[in-house]
């Protein structure tokens, strides 16, 4: 039944609430306690006492699917907030990655001109520091370097 026609139908009646001559609207149904309901109640046919409570139980669920409802949406809002706080982290680093991609492209191209610069010149160039971390020293790393066997004229020609 339709809010209105169960109402209009108890109107009609006459007997919502006949010993206190007053008719109840549904906020205020759904807003008695239970014991305020029943003591309202007395005086009322079984039929009229299954109809209003029934009519209560609908209001009362409508209530909380609507709550329902709302938190659903707040909550979506709040993970659509995320996935695009996300997103554009996920797009910053994208870009921030970029850059260092082309900065590395940058460094070989320079470490390859130079290479070719001292191979072109005969100069020797050593080999790059083997890095080598130690779990015992966590915060310190070591540095390892072949031994240097220059001749006088290795040395005369890196001065």
């Amino acid at each position: 039944m339709s809010k209105k026609i169960f109402l209009t139908q108890l109107k009609k009646e006459g007997k919502l609430f006949p010993a206190e001559g007053r008719h109840i609207s549904d906020d205020e149904l759904i807003n008695l306690t239970v014991k305020e309901l029943n003591r309202l109640l007395k005086g009322l046919t079984r039929d009229e006492v299954v109809k209003l409570k029934q009519r209560r139980r609908t209001l009362k669920n409508r209530g909380y699917a609507a709550n329902c409802r709302e938190k659903r949406l707040s909550q979506k809002e709040i993970l659509e907030s995320e996935k695009d706080k996300l997103k554009n982290e996920v797009d910053r680093l994208q870009r921030e990655n970029d850059v260092v991609k082309m900065e590395l492209s940058a460094l070989r191209s320079k470490c390859q001109a130079m290479d070719r610069f001292a191979t072109l010149h005969d100069i020797r160039v050593l080999p790059p520091p083997i890095i080598v971390s130690s779990a015992s020293h966590e915060n310190s790393v070591i540095v390892k370097t072949e031994p240097l066997s220059l001749t006088m004229s290795d040395a005369m020609s890196v001065s």
